[in-house]
């Protein structure tokens, strides 16, 4: 079931124009450290920000190593989120919140654990984002569901409890990483999709809090090769990066293109 709404929706995004109108884009081929965060500063000027790193790393349930990622949130609450494995090899998606800016944290809260796969740790890290506005948790993951592998979404409208079934962003084989950025309503998922043979990020949009992403778009050429996907959003601006790798000459850039959602 799940298939045929997905399919339905990318034939109708595929026939609507593009939600972005792109009016920048900047490329550097400085180094940017993986796990970096995108942001829409002052004046909504994207940049690149590092990673945070809480104090204290939650505890509570097995860790594949690597796969912890974390954020701050409104005032002193923090999240953190990780793939923690089970014996038959696949994983249980857990969060964990701390009041204290990562200096404890209460039980992880399982957010997905529908995980079929078994790779046990063999899969990329998920990506967790906070909402300043409305205290809402989104988390941007790959994993192999009953219906078949892909890019999956969820989120906790309670603080990190309670989290929403899967939304499927995209199907495929090949497991990709993704990213998640949101501003009210609005949350917008960067992906390396799963499907392409150049490996190519595209941008899923939601205006319903991630209920329903009612638009895709592919952002990243097919003549090179992507990964690295980031996400910014704030009221009509967003903004994707990437790492760009000449299939050629091997050379990489970070290419950071931004936009007006219309």
């Amino acid at each position: 079931m799940h298939r045929s709404v997905l399919l339905v929706c990318l034939l109708l995004s595929a026939c609507a124009p593009d939600p972005v109108k792109w009016d920048s884009e900047n490329r550097t081929d400085t180094p940017v450290p993986a796990g970096s965060r995108l942001t829409l500063q002052g004046g909504d000027l994207p940049a690149m920000a590092a990673a945070w790193t809480p104090p204290r790393l939650p505890s509570g349930t097995p860790q594949c190593a690597g796969s912890l990622v974390a954020t701050p949130a409104r005032g002193d609450t923090a999240f953190a989120a990780w793939w923690a494995p089970r014996a038959d090899s696949s994983a249980l998606l857990v969060v964990a919140r701390s009041d204290d800016g990562g200096l404890d944290w209460r039980a992880p809260e399982v957010a997905d654990s529908t995980d079929k796969g078994h790779t046990g740790c063999g899969r990329p890290s998920p990506f967790i984002a906070a909402d300043t506005t409305n205290g809402y948790v989104h988390v941007v993951y790959f994993m192999l569901a009953a219906e078949g592998p892909g890019v999956f979404f969820t989120h906790s409208m309670g603080g990190g409890e309670m989290f929403h079934s899967p939304v499927p962003i995209v199907y495929g084989e090949r497991a990709s990483a993704s990213a998640v950025a949101c501003n009210g309503d609005t949350v917008a998922v960067a992906y390396v999709d799963p499907n392409a043979s150049t490996p190519q990020v595209w941008l899923a949009l939601s205006r319903t809090t991630g209920h329903i992403f009612e638009s895709r778009m592919e952002v990243s050429p097919s003549t090179v090769q992507a990964a690295r996907p980031a996400v910014a959003v704030r009221g009509h601006r967003v903004a994707v990066a990437w790492l760009e790798t000449n299939r050629n000459s091997g050379a990489a850039v970070m290419v950071v293109r931004a936009g007006r959602w219309q």
